[in-house]
């Protein structure tokens, strides 16, 4: 789980200069953002590729992340809200497709359960080295857009990773 910016980001918008309502608008446009892109997202695995929409979810965080740590106003966080939306909405269930395509090319798909489960497991693990990453990043930096920029690295290693999967699970 590669969520640094979660437990600071109201922190964040707030060092921003951003009222509580504005907040508010911001998170309600992610979450239609997100539910907009959904379809679309479906439709360009369905024409590209699972492995395509991953890479492109990774590439939206991180250029959404670089928004983020260069915004100085309302709007442009709008801008990286839209990206971040994106990366949301084409990463749902798309990996999770991917982890399942592969255990029944390896004749494992019995093992979906406690594969899965293994996943969730450390991606919970993930999240809170996360957690104290971040906040050990915004202690001794004093600034909260820091986590944006420190959340590129593994963004790009994850770009990495996903690059290097069998081709078999670009599946459509």
């Amino acid at each position: 789980n590669l969520r640094f910016f979660e437990p600071f980001f109201l922190l964040f918008l707030r060092e921003k200069g951003l009222s509580f309502l504005e907040i508010g608008f911001l998170f309600s446009f992610r979450e239609i953002s997100i539910n907009i892109m959904e379809v679309p997202s479906g439709a360009f695995a369905d024409l590209y590729g699972r492995k395509s929409v991953m890479l492109l979810s990774l590439s939206s965080y991180i250029l959404s992340f670089l928004i983020f740590g260069l915004a100085n106003n309302l709007w442009l966080l709008y801008v990286a809200i839209f990206f971040f939306s994106i990366g949301e909405a084409f990463r749902t269930g798309t990996h999770k497709a991917m982890i399942f395509d592969w255990l029944k090319k390896e004749g494992m798909l019995e093992k979906k359960t406690q594969v899965y489960g293994y996943t969730r497991s450390w991606s919970q693990i993930g999240s809170a080295f996360s957690v104290i990453i971040a906040s050990l990043l915004v202690f001794y930096s004093g600034r909260y857009s820091y986590v944006f920029w420190f959340s590129i690295i593994p963004y790009l290693l994850g770009l990495w990773n996903l690059a290097s999967y069998p081709q078999y699970l670009n599946a459509r």
